[in-house]
Protein backbone atom coordinates (compact mmCIF):
# COMPACT_ATOMS: atom_id res chain seq x y z
CA UNK A 1 0.00 0.00 0.00
CA UNK A 2 1.38 3.43 -0.70
CA UNK A 3 2.24 6.24 1.97
CA UNK A 4 0.74 8.93 -0.14
CA UNK A 5 -1.82 9.04 -2.91
CA UNK A 6 -2.87 12.05 -4.91
CA UNK A 7 -5.29 12.17 -7.47
CA UNK A 8 -6.37 15.48 -9.70
CA UNK A 9 -7.74 16.25 -12.71
CA UNK A 10 -6.54 18.62 -15.56
CA UNK A 11 -8.68 20.58 -17.68
CA UNK A 12 -6.31 19.69 -20.83
CA UNK A 13 -5.34 17.04 -23.14
CA UNK A 14 -3.09 14.22 -21.84
CA UNK A 15 -0.53 14.73 -24.71
CA UNK A 16 0.31 18.71 -22.83
CA UNK A 17 -0.27 17.20 -19.68
CA UNK A 18 2.49 14.00 -20.12
CA UNK A 19 4.96 16.74 -22.18
CA UNK A 20 4.80 18.89 -19.66
CA UNK A 21 5.22 15.92 -16.32
CA UNK A 22 8.45 14.61 -18.45
CA UNK A 23 10.53 17.40 -19.97
CA UNK A 24 13.12 16.35 -17.23
CA UNK A 25 15.25 18.31 -20.05
CA UNK A 26 14.23 21.88 -18.79
CA UNK A 27 14.47 22.99 -15.77
CA UNK A 28 12.56 26.65 -15.93
CA UNK A 29 9.72 24.46 -17.32
CA UNK A 30 9.95 21.75 -14.28
CA UNK A 31 10.49 24.78 -11.74
CA UNK A 32 6.77 26.43 -13.28
CA UNK A 33 5.46 24.04 -11.36
CA UNK A 34 8.08 22.30 -9.06
CA UNK A 35 9.08 25.53 -7.54
CA UNK A 36 11.38 23.13 -4.97
CA UNK A 37 13.44 21.88 -7.31
CA UNK A 38 16.72 23.31 -7.93
CA UNK A 39 18.82 21.64 -10.09
CA UNK A 40 17.82 18.85 -12.52
CA UNK A 41 19.45 16.38 -15.65
CA UNK A 42 18.91 13.11 -16.90
CA UNK A 43 22.27 11.52 -16.16
CA UNK A 44 21.81 8.89 -18.16
CA UNK A 45 18.86 7.38 -21.08
CA UNK A 46 17.76 10.21 -23.08
CA UNK A 47 15.31 10.78 -24.50
CA UNK A 48 13.73 9.82 -21.11
CA UNK A 49 12.79 5.86 -21.46
CA UNK A 50 13.14 2.82 -18.80
CA UNK A 51 16.46 2.85 -17.66
CA UNK A 52 16.68 6.49 -17.40
CA UNK A 53 18.65 7.92 -14.63
CA UNK A 54 17.49 11.29 -13.29
CA UNK A 55 19.27 13.61 -10.86
CA UNK A 56 17.31 16.13 -9.05
CA UNK A 57 18.35 18.84 -6.11
CA UNK A 58 15.62 20.02 -4.37
CA UNK A 59 14.57 22.26 -1.35
CA UNK A 60 12.91 19.60 1.41
CA UNK A 61 11.80 20.50 4.79
CA UNK A 62 13.96 23.68 4.80
CA UNK A 63 17.11 22.33 3.47
CA UNK A 64 18.79 20.83 -0.07
CA UNK A 65 18.28 17.31 -0.68
CA UNK A 66 19.34 15.32 -3.04
CA UNK A 67 16.89 13.02 -5.25
CA UNK A 68 17.92 10.30 -7.49
CA UNK A 69 15.97 8.36 -9.46
CA UNK A 70 15.83 5.15 -11.88
CA UNK A 71 12.78 5.29 -14.77
CA UNK A 72 11.74 1.57 -14.46
CA UNK A 73 8.79 1.56 -16.54
CA UNK A 74 7.29 4.33 -18.98
CA UNK A 75 4.51 4.45 -21.30
CA UNK A 76 3.77 7.37 -23.10
CA UNK A 77 0.33 9.35 -21.78
CA UNK A 78 -0.29 6.45 -19.98
CA UNK A 79 2.17 5.21 -16.58
CA UNK A 80 5.52 6.28 -15.44
CA UNK A 81 7.05 3.83 -12.58
CA UNK A 82 10.24 5.15 -10.71
CA UNK A 83 12.63 3.85 -7.92
CA UNK A 84 15.01 6.49 -6.32
CA UNK A 85 16.56 7.62 -2.93
CA UNK A 86 14.62 10.87 -1.45
CA UNK A 87 17.83 12.22 0.54
CA UNK A 88 17.99 9.60 3.01
CA UNK A 89 14.93 7.68 1.90
CA UNK A 90 14.29 4.56 -0.83
CA UNK A 91 10.78 5.48 -2.69
CA UNK A 92 8.85 4.02 -4.98
CA UNK A 93 6.09 6.19 -7.32
CA UNK A 94 3.53 5.02 -9.75
CA UNK A 95 2.02 7.65 -11.82
CA UNK A 96 -1.13 6.47 -13.86
CA UNK A 97 -2.28 8.91 -16.30
CA UNK A 98 -5.59 8.61 -18.02
CA UNK A 99 -7.19 10.78 -20.64
CA UNK A 100 -11.18 11.40 -19.77
CA UNK A 101 -12.32 13.26 -22.88
CA UNK A 102 -10.64 16.56 -22.80
CA UNK A 103 -9.31 16.41 -19.50
CA UNK A 104 -6.69 14.03 -17.43
CA UNK A 105 -7.15 12.16 -14.57
CA UNK A 106 -3.53 11.75 -12.52
CA UNK A 107 -3.34 8.87 -9.83
CA UNK A 108 0.22 9.52 -7.88
CA UNK A 109 0.76 7.31 -5.31
CA UNK A 110 4.65 6.98 -3.54
CA UNK A 111 6.01 4.79 -1.13
CA UNK A 112 8.58 5.97 0.92
CA UNK A 113 10.60 3.61 3.32
CA UNK A 114 11.77 5.12 6.48
CA UNK A 115 14.53 3.38 8.08
CA UNK A 116 14.64 2.60 11.75
CA UNK A 117 17.02 5.27 13.17
CA UNK A 118 14.52 8.12 11.69
CA UNK A 119 11.21 6.10 12.78
CA UNK A 120 10.28 8.70 15.25
CA UNK A 121 10.54 11.19 12.19
CA UNK A 122 8.11 9.17 9.79
CA UNK A 123 4.82 10.89 10.36
CA UNK A 124 6.62 14.12 9.77
CA UNK A 125 8.69 13.37 6.70
CA UNK A 126 5.74 11.89 5.28
CA UNK A 127 3.27 14.60 6.12
CA UNK A 128 5.60 17.23 4.01
CA UNK A 129 6.61 14.94 1.13
CA UNK A 130 2.34 14.69 0.91
CA UNK A 131 2.04 18.34 0.84
CA UNK A 132 4.78 19.20 -1.11
CA UNK A 133 3.52 16.75 -4.01
CA UNK A 134 -0.15 17.75 -3.67
CA UNK A 135 1.19 21.25 -3.99
CA UNK A 136 3.18 20.57 -7.24
CA UNK A 137 0.26 18.98 -8.89
CA UNK A 138 -2.30 21.53 -8.31
CA UNK A 139 0.64 23.96 -9.42
CA UNK A 140 0.71 22.20 -12.88
CA UNK A 141 -2.99 22.02 -13.18
CA UNK A 142 -2.77 25.75 -12.68
CA UNK A 143 0.30 26.14 -15.71
CA UNK A 144 -1.33 24.18 -17.80
CA UNK A 145 -5.40 25.64 -17.26
CA UNK A 146 -4.11 29.23 -17.50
Amino acid sequence: MADIEHQITIARPVTEVYSAMTDYENLAGMQRWQPDMLALGVTAGSPLRAGSMIAMTRRFMGSKTFVNVDVLEIQRNKRIELKGIHGRFPFRREIEINPSGRETIIHDSITLKVGWLFFWYRPFIRSALSRQTAQEWVNLKKVLET
